[in-house]
């Protein structure tokens, strides 16, 4: 009960410096605080855009919640850019830390961290120099970024153990889709994060591809992505019908559905691991609540809670939580995640669902795979 009012007077002491901030009157019981912002300003110790967003961060942090998140204008910008096109960084996708301080969510494949040695689960303390170990993602997202070419110094805490790394940004393409014809009849398809062009890139990817007999969809260390843009490429596997749904904080329910039949009509197999998260846990929740896939693998990480994002005056944003995802089934993602069908390691699981396929294919008829038009892939989510 303590803490509950210590965070509603933060609450409430966040929500008057953000209405001095904005300009807004106070009435005569909040004078005081007036008296003392108007000072704090006019002794030049902070600046208004300083008090806006020490205000936002501090009313997100009394939520208590995690993902809710703030961007300052020029952060954005810079993840429409993530979501849409190319950006200069080292490869590394974020998460907020369990304990404060942002970790390593995900490493694109081929990028200088990944070449570098730099793991899922490294904790960010040091970049250039500057403490950032309780900085906000979005801090060190920007930090991680810069121009191509230019050295990028990195401390990172592994097990406790401080790891130094020296790196040079490099120009990406987002490629966020990629396959291989693994068997003659098979084809395997990676998605690294449900960015804005996914689904369009995955059609021509499956357009130049065989996969007569079945897919494997490698969604291992995917960290998620756009929800609107992982529900529409689940809708590709779905006839009509619930794809996943989400608890509102005011009692009320929202549930995205598959409006058409579906266009993929193959045996699919879906590879997971622990770091499979937040969209690409709806996806894999979606498909084998609706008997659409297998999942092979471990456990995903259990994101399953859906941010809005809100523009703001000043061009800032803010993400807030507003619901809790469900699966078809109505289970709950958020801290269980979805379990595996078939356990396996990250070794054992590509053959495994290899042989899958194969043996749904000799039991079940032959299905008509998609035709999607051939063309040239044109790939383009918090990245640095």
């Amino acid at each position: 009960m303590k803490r509950r009012q210590i965070e509603i007077s933060a609450l409430i002491v966040f929500t008057s410096v953000l209405s001095f901030a904005l300009g807004q009157n106070f009435n005569k019981s909040t004078n005081s605080i007036d008296q003392a912002l108007d000072r704090i300003v006019t002794a030049g110790a902070l600046d208004k855009s300083a008090l806006e967003r020490a205000a936002i961060e501090g009313m997100l942090r009394a939520t208590g919640d995690r993902w809710s998140t703030y961007y300052d204008s020029n952060q954005t910008n810079q993840e429409s850019q993530n979501l849409t096109g190319s950006y200069s960084g080292v490869g590394i996708w974020l998460r907020p830390g369990i304990g404060g301080g942002s970790e390593i969510a995900s490493l694109k494949k081929g990028s200088v961290a990944k070449r570098a040695g730099l793991k899922i689960g490294d904790v960010i303390i040091l970049i250039d120099g500057a403490d950032l170990s309780s900085a906000s993602v979005n801090e060190v997202a920007t930090a991680l970024r810069g121009d191509a070419g230019a050295i990028l110094k990195l401390s990172v805490l592994r097990k406790g153990i401080e790891q130094k790394y020296e790196l040079t940004r490099e120009e990406f393409q987002s490629n966020d889709v990629s396959t291989d014809q693994v068997k003659k009849n098979i084809l395997y398809l990676r998605i690294d994060t449900f960015s804005e062009n996914v689904v369009q890139d995955v059609k021509s990817e499956l357009g130049q591809g065989n996969f007569q007999k079945g897919l494997i969809l490698d969604l291992r260390d995917n960290p998620g992505g756009i929800l609107s843009v992982a529900t529409d490429f689940a809708a590709l596997f779905l006839s009509k019908g619930a794809i996943v749904s989400y608890d509102m904080a005011n009692g009320d329910g929202k549930t995205i559905q598959a409006d058409s039949p579906a266009s993929i009509n193959v045996p699919v197999a879906i590879l997971i691991n622990k770091n499979t998260a937040s969209s690409a846990e709806v996806v894999a929740g979606a498909l084998q609540a609706r008997n659409r896939a297998v999942l092979i693998g471990a456990t995903t990480f259990g994101k399953g809670s859906v941010q809005e994002s809100l523009k703001l005056a000043n061009r800032s944003s803010i993400e807030i939580t507003v619901g809790r995802l469900r699966t078809p089934l109505g289970k709950f993602i958020e801290g269980t995640g979805i379990k595996p069908d078939l356990v396996a390691s990250e070794m054992q699981s590509l053959p495994k669902a290899i042989n899958l396929i194969n043996a749904l294919s000799d039991i079940l008829k032959p299905a008509d795979q998609k035709s999607f038009p051939k063309s040239t892939v044109q790939s383009s989510g918090n990245r640095g």
